[in-house]
C-alpha cells in the first residue's frame, strides 16, 4: 500500500518551515481508495514567493485546522504504508519536523518518483513534475497546489510500475510479505481480486518461482492449492508469498505473461520454444483457377496465416472462420467430389461445393478474412480494455514491429508518438506476440475504432 502525497510549506530556512498545505492519497497499486486533503495554519507567515507561486495567502490558512488538528488523521491514512512523492525527501522531511515539534517519531520507507523516472523513463528533456506530465500526457490542475500535484504523482506513479518490469520498485521498498502460510495457503490468497492479470509466485528467498496470468487471479491461485497435481504440489510447497498485477484486458495479460516468462524464465514455467509452442498453422491454398482454402497443417515452407498450440485449438477456429465468412466446410476439408455439402442444403453454403457460387466472390471472402490479419499500415496504435473505467490500454505496432504496451486515461494526450513512447512499457518482438496479434486482429476486424493509425 502506499501513500502518495505532497505538500507545500511556508518557505524560510530549513528547519524553521512549516507546513500550509497537505494531500495524501492512499493507493493500492490499482486505484486511489482513500485520501486526505487540506490547508493548515502554520503559525506564521508564508515568504511572498511561496504565496505567489502557490495562490496561497496568509488569510487562506488564518482558519484552517492546526498541524495538531489534522496529525491523528495523516497518521491514520499512512499506516502500513509506503510514502511516495516526487522528490519526495523535502515531503518526509517537513512530516518528520511537524512531528517531532509534537513529540512524536514518524518512521516511514519512501519511494521518489524523480529518483525511478530517471532510471525507468531515459532520455526525457526534463524531471522536474510538470515537465515530465508535458512529456507523459498527464493533465495538471492545481499545478503547484497540494491535491494537484499528489494527483499528477498518482498518475506517474501508475506509468512507472507498468514500466517497471524487472519489479524493481517493489524490491526496493522492501513491501510486507505475507506471514508464514497455515496448512491451508489461506493467507496466501488473501488481497487477490477475482480479476483479469497475471500473478506471480515467489520462494522464501523471494525468487520468482512461476508465471501465469488469468482472467480470475484468485480463482486461478485457488486451484493450484487445491490441486493434487505434481505441479501444484511443487508450487503449494515453495510458494511463500504471490503478487499481481492486474491489466484489465486478457490479450495483454497473455502477452506480459509471454514476455516474463521469455525475461524472468522462472523455474515452474515451461521453457519457451518459437517452434513448439505453435505446431500446428492455418495454412491459405490460394488457387487461381478453382476454390481457395483454407488448411490446418505443420510445419509447411509457406507461412501459415496464424498458428496454433493444439489441433483442436486449430480447428475450433477455422470452424468460426468457416460460418463468419460464410464459406464451404466441404472445399475447406480439401474434399473434390462434386457434391453439395450439408450447410448448403440447409441454406448455410453459397454453393461452391457444387460449383455454383462464382469462384471469384466466394475467394474475395477468404481474401477478405486474411486481410484481417494483415497490420493495416507500418505505425499504429491498437486500444483496448484498462484497469478501470477511465483507462484504456495500447499495444504499439512501430515500422511493421511490435514495440509493447502502455496505458493512458481518457483525459491524457498522446496523440505523437514522442508522446507513446514515453508510456511505452518496451517488449521484444517475438513469433508468438506476432502470431497473438494477428490473431487479435482477427477477433476486433469489426470494431474500427479499435485501431489508430499514426
Amino acid at each position: 500500500m502506499y501513500a502518495i502525497l505532497d505538500i507545500e510549506a511556508t518557505g524560510g530556512k530549513v528547519g524553521e518551515e512549516s507546513i500550509i498545505e497537505i494531500a495524501i492519497y492512499k493507493f493500492d497499486g490499482r486505484e486511489i481508495v482513500d485520501q486526505f486533503i487540506s490547508l493548515v495554519n502554520p503559525n506564521r507567515k508564508i515568504d511572498q514567493y511561496v504565496q505567489k507561486l502557490t495562490n496561497i495567502t496568509d488569510k487562506m490558512v488564518l482558519t484552517a485546522p492546526k498541524f495538531q488538528e489534522v496529525a491523528k488523521r495523516i497518521v491514520e491514512i499512512t499506516d502500513e504504508c509506503t510514502l511516495v512523492g516526487h522528490n519526495v525527501m523535502f515531503d518526509y522531511r517537513m512530516l518528520k519536523q511537524e512531528f517531532e515539534r509534537l513529540g512524536y517519531n514518524y518512521d516511514k520507507e519512501w519511494i521518489d518518483t524523480f529518483e525511478y523516472s530517471e532510471k525507468l523513463l531515459p532520455g526525457l528533456p526534463s524531471y522536474s513534475l510538470g515537465k515530465l506530465c508535458e512529456s507523459l500526457g498527464i493533465v495538471v490542475t492545481d499545478r503547484h497546489r497540494a491535491s494537484g500535484d499528489a494527483r499528477a504523482t498518482v498518475a506517474l506513479f501508475k506509468i512507472l510500475l507498468d514500466k517497471d518490469i524487472n519489479k524493481v520498485i517493489t524490491k526496493k521498498t522492501g513491501l510486507k510479505q505475507p506471514k508464514k502460510v497455515n496448512s491451508k495457503y489461506s493467507k496466501l490468497l488473501e488481497g487477490l481480486p477475482s480479476t483479469i492479470g497475471v500473478f506471480y509466485l515467489y520462494n522464501s528467498r523471494k525468487q520468482l518461482i512461476y508465471i501465469s496470468r488469468s482472467n480470475n487471479i484468485l480463482l486461478s491461485v485457488t486451484k493450484i492449492f487445491t490441486s493434487k497435481s505434481f505441479r501444484s504440489s511443487k508450487l503449494k510447497r515453495f510458494t511463500k508469498s504471490i503478487k499481481f498485477e492486474e491489466t484489465g484486458s486478457g490479450f495483454l495479460a497473455a502477452i506480459k505473461e509471454h514476455n516474463e516468462i521469455v525475461s524472468n524464465q522462472p523455474m515452474y514455467n515451461q521453457p519457451l520454444v518459437e517452434d513448439k509452442v505453435y505446431p500446428f498453422g492455418l495454412y491459405y491454398l490460394e488457387s487461381k483457377r478453382g476454390y481457395s482454402r483454407l488448411e490446418i497443417g505443420k510445419s509447411r515452407k509457406t507461412e501459415p496465416v496464424l498458428k496454433f498450440k493444439t489441433k483442436e485449438r486449430a480447428k475450433a477456429v477455422l470452424e468460426k472462420i468457416i460460418n463468419e465468412y460464410q464459406l464451404c466446410q466441404q472445399v475447406n476439408d480439401g474434399i473434390k467430389e462434386i457434391k453439395s455439402c450439408f450447410k448448403y442444403k440447409v441454406d448455410e453454403c453459397k454453393g461452391a461445393c457444387i460449383k455454383k457460387e462464382p469462384r471469384e466472390i466466394y475467394n474475395k471472402r477468404i481474401e477478405d478474412f486474411i486481410s484481417t490479419t494483415k497490420y493495416p499500415s507500418n505505425t499504429f496504435l491498437i486500444i483496448d480494455k484498462g484497469r478501470n473505467g477511465i483507462e484504456k490500454s495500447f499495444y504499439l505496432i512501430e515500422d511493421n514491429i511490435f514495440k509493447g504496451f502502455g496505458y493512458f486515461e481518457y483525459h491524457h494526450q498522446i496523440k505523437t508518438l514522442e508522446k507513446i513512447h514515453n508510456i511505452l512499457v518496451p517488449i521484444q518482438e517475438t513469433e508468438e506476440i506476432k502470431n497473438m496479434l494477428k490473431y487479435y486482429l482477427y477477433k476486433i476486424s469489426n470494431n474500427k475504432k479499435q485501431i489508430i493509425l499514426i
